[in-house]
């Protein structure tokens, strides 16, 4: 239980809290605000962690691909850091995840047992990720426990004592936080130490939930600026996995970062960043995006390729990401439906950015430079054919953004045998030779306009055919 370890430990760093003197309400959750199996209302007393230990066996173990239905769900203001350890604990045994529901407040020790919620898929071989969601109008807030002692005066050995148990167990947290650092942070873990027991840091905005990987929902989409809420999302999601402020990144508030599209339909897509993120800028933000419906699920996931080896790489995806950084919870449009939650009109407004920029894309050579390319200069789609030419049979209607991969980059297909065939393939291989031809230049574009070469491909469902150079792109 090594989530466990790291817990008892900051207890032991932190000091006790006295129980408080009225136990929390256990009980069982109809699921419907944010997912939760039970809830737990009221301050955290002695007990407590038995009675949720005998309420998660009656429980059937989770077992579904999502965590919605499998979270518990918290109001409380705090208790006893005694119990709230052993709490957290028991809901991470079960790979449960936790909930701050709407109007519902969890402060100091219930924030511990919000931290100790996690959900691991049934395909994932024992791994997990955390499943710790607040809602938009929800309260959350950390600080250091009290250390509860008698007002006397303390010997030299005691304070030693004291002294060696808090190195020692601090020791033990960096150890067990070096390898599990998804679990909390840095930056969160250092403001827990450093917000005093009469004072609470509060999770208020977009970034301060990103970083800390505190999923935030139900929220809506926005699209209002679909590369800004793209651009917002990479930043949130990097900002998370590095453990760093997204707005302090040079691309927040810049337009400056172009995606490109793939895969595209009325309720999925992929959008990959130009470079833009970790070392030197080099790495891709790459989110593969599908509608659910389910206002308190993730919308796809992210993968930064490039830069850092040794960085995390993979997130998951959630609406509120795409909003910007520096905006209040409390300024979030909550989805309180499938019907609020923007997916429409999300995806819509990236098929619109999609089309603007894959419909007018310039060839620039008879040859493709890669196996791997897209499909493009089309509205919707272009005809996939059991041949070169427009006379063959048709196979598959391939949409625009869709990535394919050619067979042969230097195999160039031609309907016919004939002169045009063999002047567009001269002016091809001139071109190649001297590219600064401007007569050659708009020969090629010429052959190409008019559909003389064709590639042999694979598209994205695994069909192979044919599609003129036209619609092809880099």
């Amino acid at each position: 239980m090594v989530q466990g370890l790291w817990r008892l430990a900051l207890a032991a760093v932190l000091g006790g809290v006295a129980g408080a003197g009225h136990a929390a309400e256990i009980m069982l959750s109809d699921g419907q605000s944010m997912g939760c199996q039970l809830r737990i209302d009221g301050p955290i007393a002695t007990g407590d962690a038995d009675r949720l230990d005998e309420a998660l066996r009656d429980l059937p173990f989770p077992e579904g691909t999502s965590p919605v239905g499998q979270r518990v769900c918290l109001n409380s203001t705090g208790g006893s850091l005694v119990e709230a350890v052993r709490m957290g604990d028991l809901i991470a045994e079960r790979f449960m995840g936790t909930a701050v529901p709407e109007a519902a407040t969890c402060e100091g020790a219930c924030a511990l047992v919000f931290l100790g919620g996690r959900f691991a898929h049934p395909e994932a071989d024992g791994d997990f990720i955390p499943d710790r969601v607040l809602h938009p109008r929800g309260t959350l807030g950390f600080h250091a426990p009290p250390l509860v002692i008698e007002d006397r005066a303390y010997g030299l050995d005691e304070i030693n004592h004291a002294y060696s148990a808090a190195l020692g167990s601090m020791g033990e947290i960096l150890r067990l936080r070096s390898d599990h650092a998804a679990e909390i942070p840095d930056s969160l873990f250092l403001t827990i130490l450093n917000t005093p027991a009469t004072d609470m840091t509060y999770v208020e905005t977009v970034e301060q939930a990103a970083r800390w990987q505190i999923e935030v929902a139900p929220v809506a989409l926005t699209a209002e600026d679909i590369g800004a809420a793209l651009r917002h999302a990479c930043l949130n999601a990097d900002g998370g996995m590095l453990d760093q402020r997204p707005s302090d990144s040079y691309l927040y508030g810049s337009a400056n970062l172009p995606f490109t599209y793939a895969n595209l339909g009325a309720d999925h897509a992929q959008v990959t960043s130009r470079g833009g993120f970790r070392a030197e800028d080099v790495a891709n933000c790459d989110m593969t995006l599908r509608a659910d419906g389910d206002p308190l699920d993730r919308i796809g996931y992210v993968t930064f390729e490039g830069g850092g080896a040794n960085e995390d790489s993979h997130r998951d995806v959630y609406p509120y990401m795409f909003h910007d950084p520096r905006l209040p919870l409390s300024a979030l449009p909550v989805a309180r439906g499938a019907a609020e939650t923007g997916e429409q009109i999300f995806f819509a407004a990236i098929q619109a950015a999609a089309r603007e920029e894959l419909s007018e894309v310039e060839i620039k050579s008879c040859w493709l430079l890669s196996p791997e390319a897209r499909i493009v200069n089309v509205n919707d789609y272009v005809n996939l054919r059991d041949g070169p030419g427009f006379e063959a049979e048709l196979l598959r209607k391939v949409p625009l953004g869709e990535k394919v991969r050619v067979i042969a980059t230097q195999d160039l297909r031609t309907p016919g045998t004939g002169e045009q065939a063999r002047s567009c393939l001269t002016a091809c291989n001139d071109l190649a030779a001297d590219s600064s031809d401007a007569d050659l230049r708009a020969r090629v574009d010429r052959c190409i306009a008019g559909n003389v070469f064709w590639y042999e491909i694979r598209d994205g469902s695994g069909t192979a055919g044919y599609v003129s150079r036209k619609f092809l792109g880099d």
